[in-house]
């Protein structure tokens, strides 16, 4: 790379600005380590640093035109800098955010999917094992569990012991304990079986 013997960087914006590209990498020679040092600092990464001073070098060739020679560049590109890293990080907490949200919602999704299918697979089970009970042990049996009826309204809508309603419920479960085999189904019927 070739260098200006021209030291200022206003004469070299101005240069800049009618195109020279000698004077873009005087520039460049002037600040592309300075970047990059400032750079890794935040962004902990050499690939990223030598990306960023690319772009902002990019950035300051596209506009050229524009650059006002009155002002610092090394002021100008810092904060280019800090503004392009500052956006690098935000667009970062964003993606991790919107990671988070999405695998948030497909667990919440699956574990819906698959609380559903555990409680529609249970639920034909008890039904199927409920349409076998004997008929007065089926009439306890839903208006305990799905009527919500204490034994004590149980045996005064009936007319029968408590202790009768108490046996045949009793003997529902151990029904459907059998009915409900697998180990993990037969104790979640019995945390929401008011629903049934």
């Amino acid at each position: 790379m070739k260098e200006h013997s021209i030291n200022t960087d206003d004469d070299l914006i101005a240069l800049l600005k009618k195109d020279d590209s000698i004077a873009f990498e005087t520039l460049y020679l002037r600040y592309s380590d300075k970047l990059y040092y400032f750079a890794i600092r935040y962004l902990k990464s050499k690939e990223d640093a030598e990306g960023l001073v690319q772009d902002i070098f990019t950035k300051i060739w596209e506009i050229r035109k524009n650059l006002n020679s009155g002002q610092s560049f090394s002021s100008f590109l810092f904060t280019i800098a800090k503004n392009t890293i500052f956006n690098k990080h935000r667009k970062k907490l964003n993606e991790n955010a919107y990671r988070e949200h999405l695998r948030n919602y497909f667990d919440e999704v699956y574990d819906k999917t698959e609380n559903d299918i555990i409680l529609a697979d249970m639920k034909a089970r008890i039904d199927k094992s409920v349409e076998k009970f004997p008929p007065q042990r089926k009439l306890i049996y839903q208006l305990s569990r799905e009527e919500g009826l204490s034994y004590k309204e149980i045996a005064e809508q009936l007319g029968i012991s408590e202790k009768t309603i108490e046996a045949h419920i009793r003997l529902a479960l151990k029904t459907l304990r059998s009915a409900l085999s697998d180990e993990m189904l037969f104790p979640l019927f019995l945390s929401i079986s008011i629903l049934y």
